[in-house]
């Protein structure tokens, strides 16, 4: 830990003032906020958005493909894109709930923050090794920890926060960038290689929810070989194109269908031309039928 352990209760106590409900806690600073959780979870399928996190208290798992990441306090944990995991928290409870807090991730900001910093240092030259997955965990230090005390503190003057919020969510871009990580992630960035080219994909699936998804078409879209974008899509996201479709299909068919659609037009809404088979994929997916959602 490269972090001052008086700032980070500071950071902890500011979650908590800011935390008064379960679950996410939005601010008046676009993209920035704050999640609590009182109390343990059994492991759970979800999509995840493109956030930075930093873990204030309490510990949960998890899981994407065959990877697992096990998250505690002073824990960072990155996603680049929205991302099927499952999810387990291990340490919660009234007294001292799972606290984090976060800032939505949006490649083509971070981009533009970063050709602000190739304008001082040049391109980033190739790091010896690459690692494209698009979750990854970094060390927390003070660099990153007090722009989100920041962040926190504006929230006390409405009129700090419209004006000084975006200006502090461009400096935590700029932290990760130069992070120990950040190498990778700027190199990644400039070339145009696997984060732009899977990231247009994504956005395809995330706007095609109805389509049938095919390999041969996303390669296509984004000019490369079937065999070379399928194993560049499962280094970046841990599991392959279709199964990532699917993933997201049916968990936004989940949230139709909590949010009052019936089940055969959840299912028809996220691609689905026969209610048994999405009755079946539903069920192996989240462990439970449709119906009983």
């Amino acid at each position: 830990m490269t972090y001052q352990h008086k700032t980070f209760e500071k950071f902890v106590s500011l979650m908590q003032q800011h935390s008064p409900q379960e679950n996410l806690n939005l601010t008046c600073i676009e993209n920035f906020g704050a999640f609590k959780i009182s109390t343990t979870q059994s492991r759970k399928s979800t999509v995840d958005q493109p956030v930075m996190w930093i873990v204030g208290q309490g510990r949960k798992i998890c899981f994407v493909g065959d990877q697992k990441y096990d998250f505690s306090a002073g824990n960072v944990l990155v996603l680049l894109y929205p991302m099927p995991v499952e999810v387990e928290v291990v340490e919660a409870s009234p007294d001292k709930p799972f606290l984090t807090a976060g800032v939505a991730v949006d490649l083509s900001r971070m981009v533009d923050v970063l050709v602000r910093v190739d304008r001082i240092d040049g391109a980033a030259a190739k790091p010896a090794s690459i690692d494209p997955s698009s979750i990854f965990s970094i060390p927390l230090n003070d660099n990153l920890l007090d722009p989100f005390i920041r962040l926190f503190k504006l929230l006390a003057n409405p009129r700090d926060a419209a004006m000084l919020g975006d200006s502090i969510v461009n400096e935590i871009y700029y932290r990760l960038l130069c992070n120990e990580r950040g190498g990778e992630l700027r190199f990644l960035l400039q070339q145009g290689g696997e984060i732009q080219r899977i990231s247009k994909a994504v956005a395809y699936i995330h706007q095609n929810l109805d389509q049938t998804i095919s390999v041969e078409q996303l390669a296509g879209m984004v000019h490369m070989g079937q065999t070379a974008f399928y194993q560049n899509f499962r280094n970046v996201m841990h599991m392959s194109p279709l199964q990532y479709a699917k993933s997201v299909k049916l968990y936004e068919a989940q949230k139709l269908i909590k949010a009052g659609k019936n089940v055969n037009e959840a299912g028809y809404l996220v691609g689905y031309k026969s209610p048994a088979q999405f009755s079946r994929e539903y069920k192996r997916h989240f462990g439970f039928a449709p119906s009983a959602t």
